[in-house]
């Protein structure tokens, strides 16, 4: 009879011990269909976002490079060798252009890693200013527009340069876009809360819907955030370049007066000191 006793509660607990780890087997299988859902999820969207961005941008620069080809080929033709040679210096800009963009979406998707932190270290911003003016110089014109670079003195940012670079370049390129015969304005502002950057246009400035998007997705700055359809692309992936790197936005526009976005939440640091961090920086993009 004792044995029989033993045996049955060796059985049970044997039962139990065997339920418990299949039930632990059981969730251990359930967390890890969870989480590759949740990859695949992000994954699919991920892929979504860079086809939209990349149909957005650059259909526009390949209809004008194959423009430009096709009147280069007939002053080729037609023996005009000035023209032709001022075709080909400005496939040469436009083709610089398509490759910057490249890069920026390589640098785009790597930032939308849950896991990715970006390499920050201190630079001059009159510099970055002056890339970003050299760039812009015949996209302005184009426009009849004007580009103005404000700021007092010559500043160092400690952050990542190529995405704050990132995000000012498609800022001021949505403002050329929507401005004509106006003017753009890239400032550099000290306040009490700190440093502003900030673009700004007299153009012709958005709808109470179309900002309402931006304000909402500005306001819920999440890495894996969907592609809000019937929005500004190019606003939704500032935001999420400025979520990277901790920034803060804010945007103000009215039809016919403007649109204006501050950027708030950036770090100075001095030329010694980043010399100081010169050694720690870890690039993030591929190399030329």
């Amino acid at each position: 009879m004792v044995l029989t006793v033993v045996s049955l509660l060796a059985f049970f607990l044997w039962v139990r011990d065997r339920y418990f780890r299949l039930d632990l087997a059981k969730k251990e299988l359930e967390q890890q269909v969870e989480d590759l859902s949740r990859r695949l999820e992000y994954s699919n969207g991920l892929k979504q976002k860079i086809t939209m961005m990349i149909a957005h941008d650059l259909q526009s620069p390949l209809h004008f490079l194959n423009v430009l080809s096709e009147h280069v080929s007939r002053f080729a033709a037609n023996n005009q060798l000035p023209e032709v040679k001022a075709g080909t210096e400005e496939i040469k800009k436009a083709t610089g252009n398509i490759h910057a963009f490249v890069k920026e979406v390589n640098l785009w998707a790597r930032s939308q890693h849950e896991n990715f932190h970006p390499a920050q270290h201190s630079f001059s911003f009159n510099e970055l200013a002056g890339e970003l003016e050299q760039f812009f110089e015949d996209m302005v014109l184009l426009n009849k527009n004007v580009l103005v670079v404000e700021s007092e003195e010559d500043v160092f940012v400690y952050t990542n340069r190529d995405i704050l670079k990132a995000i000012l370049r498609n800022l001021i390129d949505n403002a050329n876009k929507h401005t004509r015969g106006g003017e753009v304005r890239l400032a550099f502002t000290q306040t009490e809360n700190g440093p502003v950057l900030s673009v700004s246009d007299n153009g012709s400035g958005m709808l109470p819907s179309e900002l309402q998007k931006i304000r909402r997705r500005l306001s819920n700055p999440v890495v894996n955030a969907p592609v809000e359809p019937n929005s500004r692309l190019g606003y939704q992936l500032i935001a999420d370049f400025a979520h990277t790197l901790g920034f803060t936005m804010s945007v103000k526009s009215s039809q016919g007066a403007g649109t204006s976005v501050r950027i708030e939440g950036l770090v100075l640091h001095s030329p010694f000191t980043a010399r100081l961090h010169s050694t720690e920086v870890i690039g993030i993009c591929q190399p030329d």
